[in-house]
């Protein structure tokens, strides 16, 4: 008699949205501070706001601040795999590291002010706090997907929800952080997306289902990258993935200036347009998805690189097109772009997954985590880099009424390395399953890449 191996345990739809709240919460803090971080720091010198840092000192100190969070990543998803508790690996860092992402969400907004020196050194120590809480709290948390969905079908569906609740904590984010910072001032937004943040994560860890595959035998934190970084495969979408994360962090760094100094629109219509832009990339999931039945990852990934290239390049042109209104000509830049950016967003985070599934291939081991924290790693380096190419962007080329012109070139160079993204991404191999995979990379008879 044949005894077939269990089932995989059906994920209700009541678990899959307490699992994503904590995706919809740490994007709300994300959008927030990432969009108006340097514009409250160094707003326009037209703008009657106080000038805090100067805008190349605020790009350095980001820099730093995303390089040290970009660095701890994979030590955070080591130890996170590693961790050996009555409340499991995940549980333990949302708990305890939660309430100091509410602690910085807050502290970031009130600078010293007394001299530049003194505001630089409280910028950057409220800064890493608060990251390295985040990266606490989001390493394990993205480390949870294959565990709580280790068919490939289901983890499909649960990368989708993880998306769709973190794109509408985006379009939150997008839609009320403006008007709270126009009208009662950034100390009570960074308060109200605290607190909200908190309170997502801590209902996220109600739905939290960890594995119970057998982990493999630990490995020491340093062997651990190592392995990682031999992963062919996964450096490519490591690279890769850097540079469309420039992009999309000089993207979201300078939707301000681009509402405000090229659309001439106000401070509050600036969540008008991100609101757009996020509602874009959420609307349009399910047709990736269905898309996705009929294309590979690799395909639909390649695809998505094109057009956002395609149509990042044409913000530049935004504002000098004399036969149409100035609000349509940003509006048809932002929506092309929602398109396209919600569906490399969708795919690349599923894909990771297959990543993870070759190395458990490779090594034998359940290494989530540490695979996540990578990922995370090369996010965040494409974030620090991308703060501080468009601070020196806007510095030359200009960033005022009189001359937006380094607005607009932004665009220009934001596709530049999207297409470069494109070009590295060439020889991924890896297929949409262990089976397809294993045929691609020849390990049908060998587990040798």
């Amino acid at each position: 008699m044949i005894t077939n191996s269990p089932a995989p345990r059906k994920l209700g739809f009541g678990r899959i949205a307490l699992y994503s709240m904590a995706s919809a919460g740490l994007n709300i803090l994300a959008i927030t501070i990432d969009t108006w971080l340097i514009y409250f720091y160094a707003p326009p010198v037209d703008s009657g706001r106080p000038q805090y840092l100067p805008m190349t000192l605020i790009g350095i100190l980001l820099t730093i601040a995303s390089i040290w969070d970009a660095a701890i990543d994979p030590f955070i998803g080591h130890y996170s795999d590693t961790l050996r508790s009555r409340w499991g690996r995940r549980k333990p860092f949302l708990v305890f590291a939660s309430p100091f992402i509410l602690f910085g969400a807050v502290l970031i907004w009130t600078p010293p002010g007394k001299t530049i020196l003194v505001t630089a050194i409280y910028f950057m120590v409220i800064n890493l706090m608060y990251r390295t809480a985040y990266s606490l709290v989001g390493i394990p948390y993205d480390g949870t997907l294959p565990e709580m969905a280790p068919d490939s079908k289901q983890r499909v569906g649960l990368s989708y929800w993880k998306n769709v609740f973190g794109i509408v904590g985006v379009l939150i984010g997008s839609l009320f952080a403006a008007p709270l910072f126009q009208t009662i001032g950034a100390v009570y937004m960074g308060v109200a997306i605290g607190v909200v943040g908190v309170v997502t994560i801590y209902l996220t860890l109600l739905g939290l289902r960890e594995t119970d595959r057998p982990l493999g035998a630990p490995m020491s934190a340093m062997d651990g990258i190592k392995v990682t970084l031999k992963n062919k495969q996964f450096i490519i979408v490591f690279v890769s993935t850097l540079f469309v994360h420039v992009c999309y962090q000089m993207l979201l760094i300078n939707f301000p200036y681009f509402v405000t100094l090229v659309l001439g629109k106000t401070e509050g219509d600036v969540g008008i347009y991100q609101g757009v832009l996020i509602l874009l990339m959420a609307v349009t999931g399910p047709v990736w998805l269905l898309w996705n039945k009929r294309r590979s990852q690799r395909w639909l990934l390649n695809f998505t690189m094109i057009g956002l290239t395609i149509f990042v390049a044409l913000g530049f042109f935004a504002g000098s097109i004399p036969f149409l209104p100035l609000s349509i000509q940003g509006f048809l830049v932002v929506t092309l772009i929602g398109i396209m950016l919600g569906g490399y967003l969708i795919i690349i985070y599923a894909m990771m997954g297959n990543v993870v599934d070759y190395d458990g291939i490779l090594t034998g081991r359940r290494r989530e985590a540490i695979y996540y924290g990578t990922f995370s790693f090369a996010i965040g380096l494409g974030s620090s880099f991308g703060s501080l190419v468009l601070s020196q962007i806007l510095n030359f080329f200009g960033h005022t009424r009189d001359n937006p012109f380094g607005v607009r070139m932004a665009f220009l160079v934001m596709a530049l390395f999207v297409l470069t993204g494109y070009f590295i991404f060439q020889k991924y191999r890896l297929g949409d399953s262990a089976e397809e995979t294993r045929k691609n990379m020849g390990l049908l008879e060998s587990n040798n890449d």
